[in-house]
């Protein structure tokens, strides 16, 4: 199986050495490791010298996630393409885990291990529903989920709820969110997934590109490309796993990732986008939902972020949507 790596970066050189060293080591040979950098930390022919068991190509572009990640991947000379976020710390055998599934199930097109992420001081890849109301709110206004479902009560309400996410498994909801309530090893198929740390057909890729109208950031970027794979969703190999470390650097505040997430999903629930066929109503309906959710958290800035979405939703004005009509790129919606 023939590799190539892609990384987009901006201003986050240490990251980037980091996960070079990761790959280095890695126990799978790699063809290339293609860089797209946005920034002005530049590597240097020093630094690159240091990874002797990697072929590094080494490119600029402008600021955009989406712009950097299509570059990578339309220069890439291998049919898999190792798409991974510049702060990832990868382990040395994840590649050779996530090949070897990919040799035992062939229909698989993009695999990806468990993505970690550190909450309360634990490395954790899923955000375990505990609370019966918010399981039930969640189900009324169909709102996302990720993570089991491990809530007490077993009325005849909550059984039907519990018995509806059982039954369906990891799905879309009809409001177009990603609900993740199966976990079970040795892997899941999940039809959306974070993808920057996976494995997936370069042919796929071409085929559903990254978005270029979405922020510099690519907020919400997977639902338009995981959307348009073929075949049953994503591979996630759960013996193979990542740290995502979430460098502060670049990175954008809470309210306003929310904010720019929930009008990715919108605009990818357009026609001729790869969640069409998610009906508006359904999508106003859960983000009306998410508005009241979220009054109960008391930070208006997450507040303001979830009534400007839902308002701009509603009266059609989604602004990804409309530069997409003007054929521009990389917009900054600001709340």
């Amino acid at each position: 199986m023939n590799i190539s790596v892609v990384i987009p970066t901006c201003n986050r050189k240490s990251n980037l050495l980091a996960l070079l060293n990761n790959l280095n080591e890695s126990t799978t040979s790699l063809q290339e490791v293609i860089i797209i950098d946005s920034g002005e930390e530049n590597l240097s022919a020093v630094d690159c010298s240091v990874f002797r068991k990697l072929q590094i190509g080494y490119f600029h572009s402008e600021k955009s996630v989406c712009v950097q990640r299509n570059i990578g991947i339309n220069k890439s000379s291998s049919d898999w393409i190792f798409i991974c976020d510049d702060d990832i710390e990868v382990p040395v055998d994840y590649l050779e885990k996530l090949s070897l599934h990919i040799s035992k199930h062939p229909e698989a097109g993009a695999v990806s291990g468990l993505v970690l992420q550190k909450e309360n001081d634990e490395w954790t890849s899923q955000y375990i529903e505990r609370s019966a109301k918010v399981l039930l709110w969640k189900y009324v206004f169909q709102l996302g989920i990720w993570g089991t479902i491990e809530c007490p009560g077993n009325n005849f309400i909550m059984g039907k709820v519990k018995d509806h996410y059982k039954q369906k498994g990891n799905h879309i909801s009809k409001a177009g969110w990603p609900v993740l309530t199966d976990f079970t090893s040795p892997y899941f198929i999940t039809p959306v997934y974070g993808l920057g740390a996976s494995l997936i057909k370069k042919e796929w890729l071409l085929n559903s590109p990254y978005d270029e109208v979405l922020d510099k950031n690519g907020i919400g970027d997977h639902y338009g490309v995981a959307g348009g794979f073929p075949g049953p969703g994503i591979h996630i190999v759960t013996d193979a796993f990542v740290y995502h470390h979430q460098e502060i650097k670049n990175r954008l505040l809470n309210p306003l990732q929310h904010y720019r997430r929930l009008l990715a999903l919108d605009y990818f629930t357009g026609p001729g986008k790869s969640l069409h066929r998610i009906k508006k109503r359904w999508l106003i309906w859960s983000l009306f939902g998410n508005l009241i959710y979220t009054f109960f958290s008391m930070n208006s800035k997450m507040i303001k972020a979830a009534f400007k979405s839902f308002w701009i939703v509603s009266l059609g004005k989604n602004p990804y949507r409309e530069a997409s009509q003007k054929n521009l790129k990389t917009i900054e919606p600001q709340l």
